[in-house]
């Protein structure tokens, strides 16, 4: 397995060569998107003690049924499937979050129950699927796993021979 050094360096490397291929008025959100793929969402989250995981300091904790349900370089490493899993994987932690403290101001806070209630996360997420600078976004995470996933087979291959 590559380094994790190995890997940032190896992404932001080929950054430019991606963003050769884009609209200019999408590259905030691609480069977004490739950014916190990179260094959060990258597909070694599967690991308790690795670089992505610590980057999420006391919220790793949200990371860790994946962690226990997620065989390394499995499905975390399988190109836009895995993507697209980390992704469903954090919507549903934060949904199942949201519902937690739905139930918990409905009984004793009526204030922040009116707050919550102008947050509904499924109306959020369906808004943000027909967002332009989403779908770069979500093709910036792609590519980030793709190089990193490219990264793994180079060092696999370096290791054999």
């Amino acid at each position: 397995m590559a380094l994790a050094k190995s890997h940032e360096f190896l992404n932001l490397l080929a950054l430019p060569g991606f963003l050769y291929f884009l609209p200019k008025e999408t590259y905030i959100s691609f480069i977004l998107g490739y950014i916190i793929g990179t260094f959060f969402l990258s597909p070694d989250i599967d690991l308790k003690h690795s670089k992505p995981t610590k980057r999420w300091k006391l919220l790793r904790i949200l990371w860790y049924p994946y962690q226990k349900r997620s065989k390394h370089r499995g499905l975390s490493h399988t190109p836009i499937f895995g993507t697209f899993i980390r992704l469903f994987y954090i919507m549903f932690v934060f949904t199942v979050i949201y519902l937690i403290l739905y139930l918990i101001f409905s009984n004793y806070w009526k204030e922040g129950l009116e707050l919550l209630q102008s947050i509904n996360p499924l109306a959020l997420i369906e808004g943000l699927a027909y967002k332009e600078w989403v779908f770069y976004f979500v093709l910036g995470l792609l590519a980030s796993e793709l190089m990193h996933i490219v990264a793994d087979v180079l060092w696999s291959l370096r290791n054999k021979f």
